[in-house]
């Protein structure tokens, strides 16, 4: 069974002006897809732009907040944010970490978006 299917996509913008979709499945976030237009590296510098799509499970609290972090360790994403079911709104940051095929560590800022259903 396919969770994505069912999902309700909450679409917006980062602070860098990336799409940015938050796909909810009642009360969990269930993927991210978003944008990252600086993500850099130690040494060998800015490797973005890159789109990253991960899908995973992250309860949604009774206040709406939720963290949501998928990927393997040479890429994950971590999203924490608030949902507003009666705004039809998400809103929180969204921060990508990992290493390229060297092992240098990258890491974009921590970026703030909103999106909305």
């Amino acid at each position: 069974m396919d969770v994505l299917a069912d999902a309700v996509p909450y679409t917006g913008q980062t602070a860098e002006h990336r799409r940015v979709v938050v796909d909810v499945s009642g009360r969990f976030v269930v993927g991210v897809r978003v944008g990252v237009a600086r993500y850099r590296c130690e040494t060998f510098g800015d490797v973005g732009p890159l789109v990253v799509r991960e899908s995973g499970r992250a309860r949604i609290g009774a206040d709406g907040r939720f963290a949501f972090r998928a990927g393997e360790e040479a890429q994950r994403v971590t999203v924490r944010g608030v949902l507003r079911r009666h705004a039809r709104r998400v809103a929180g940051t969204v921060r990508l970490v990992g290493t390229i095929a060297t092992g240098q560590k990258c890491a974009s800022a921590t970026l703030r978006f909103t999106a909305r259903r």
